[in-house]
């Protein structure tokens, strides 16, 4: 396998190479090296870089194929992979009748534009596979909780910058992450911050994935008071950033990855009066945080709840209506990428999906997401409620349980936006569900 070979054969490197795509992703925009040239990303140039080497170190060293290309996988190493192959597989499929179909029977041109859907999905199954190669003992785990930690860390401190403008940085740091969004933040009543991503509704849903981390942990792990008291303000910390990016869909998000943990704690834990505690003291700070958010900040979220004078409901469902046009023209096999010929905007991924690929297609993209949910499940299934045992077991298993809760608020998130489409949103969901298939069925 292409990972296990060249300057990644070594688990160490592997390690490296994820937390600096990690990083990259999580902290740093798109670079523009020509403004004829499409915008280059840090973790695309080194996920695709590196395969590329290691594809190359392997052809050199072809005498040897068995080791350099790692053809003795572990068990859950193995099974991993041929899932992922599936899944794609069945996408790629997807995408290939589509445009076939489009081509010949709608007579919808298939562009260069089109051919970077393929690129995209190659990116999404490299990150994956690379995590998936990835041997998770106690070290590799606490590395990468670490680096996330550092970088939503700093994630954290400046999108606070951004909100309180400190040393005037939104008029010249902001700008180097999101110039076509800064009317969102500088002049929008009430202002919005996207901490270092493009759009604020990115922003706020990143944040209500990392808050399943650390209600996840809150919650399912017997932590010492210290312990509980710091995941308990992190989860606060996460919930505040959601509410300063005034992502009404990411608000949505965050009311169902917390019911849902919550309901799913209370039911492991058979409602014992202390999950029943954290769960309240979990409600009244959520509550607590939305009732002392400034007047402007509710008066948004109120002005979402009547579709006739709400213009942003208006908009998503104006730009999704004219999806649906289409996809009852064509619901089976949908039009193509056709990205030359129809537009790009259509505020519901789904509805996006179905139009390009049918509702064949559309299967194959939930199952993309459901998929390695479904693993996650399995997984979870593993945690001792009544044990006190720390160490790389519970923290898979506690893992699992986030990813799980992460995988809805995608799915929500989807509705309004889209997480597949975005390169830096997607490239940390993808190396998250190669975590997850590498944990699927092992034994520790």
């Amino acid at each position: 396998m292409f990972w296990n070979t060249g300057i990644t054969r070594t688990n160490s490197n592997k390690l490296l190479l994820i937390i600096a795509v990690m990083l990259s992703a999580m902290l740093l925009p798109s670079f523009e090296i020509r403004s004829s040239l499409p915008r280059v990303r840090l973790d695309d140039a080194l996920i695709f870089g590196v395969f590329a080497l290691n594809l190359l170190l392997g052809l050199i060293r072809r005498a040897h194929p068995v080791d350099d290309f790692g053809l003795s996988y572990k068990e859950g190493h193995s099974r991993g992979l041929r899932v992922i192959n599936r899944v794609f597989l069945l996408f790629i499929a997807s995408f290939i009748v589509s445009n076939v179909f489009a081509g010949v029977f709608l007579k919808i041109p298939f562009g260069v534009r089109d051919v970077m859907e393929v690129v995209t999905l190659a990116k999404y199954y490299l990150a994956m596979t690379l995590a998936l190669s990835l041997d998770l003992h106690e070290g590799e785990f606490m590395s990468l909780r670490s680096s996330f930690i550092v970088g939503l860390g700093i994630i954290m401190v400046l999108s606070w910058g951004q909100f309180l403008n400190l040393a005037n940085m939104n008029a010249w740091l902001t700008p180097f992450f999101a110039q076509s969004h800064l009317d969102n933040l500088v002049n929008a009543n009430p202002p919005r911050v996207l901490g270092t991503f493009d759009n604020p509704n990115v922003m706020g849903i990143v944040s209500v994935m990392s808050m399943a981390f650390f209600a996840t942990w809150f919650y399912f792990q017997r932590n010492e008071r210290a312990k509980a008291a710091i995941l308990f303000a992190a989860t606060g910390l996460t919930i505040k950033l959601t509410f300063l990016t005034i992502s009404r869909t990411a608000l949505l998000a965050t009311a169902v990855v917390l019911t849902f943990l919550s309901l799913w704690a209370m039911f492991k834990f058979h409602w014992k009066k202390d999950i029943l505690l954290k769960v309240g003291l979990l409600f009244i700070l959520t509550m607590t945080i939305f009732l002392t958010s400034p007047r402007d900040f509710t008066a948004r979220i109120s002005e979402a709840t009547d579709i006739k004078t709400s213009t942003s409901a208006q908009g998503h469902i104006l730009r999704a209506g004219s999806a649906f046009v289409f996809i009852k023209e064509s619901p089976i096999l949908g039009w193509g990428t056709a990205k030359d010929t129809m537009t790009t905007l259509v505020d519901d991924e789904y509805a996006l999906i179905t139009r390009r690929y049918g509702v064949i297609g559309l299967a194959f993209y939930l199952w993309l997401f459901i998929r390695p949910a479904i693993a996650a499940m399995r997984r979870a299934r593993l945690l001792n409620s009544y044990g006190f045992e720390a160490g790389i077991r519970e923290g898979k298993a506690l893992l699992s349980i986030a990813f799980v809760a992460a995988t809805l608020a995608i799915l929500v998130y989807n509705i309004t936006a889209g997480a597949f489409y975005n390169l830096q949103l997607m490239t940390l969901v993808a190396l998250f569900m190669g975590l997850i298939y590498r944990t699927e069925g092992e034994s520790d």
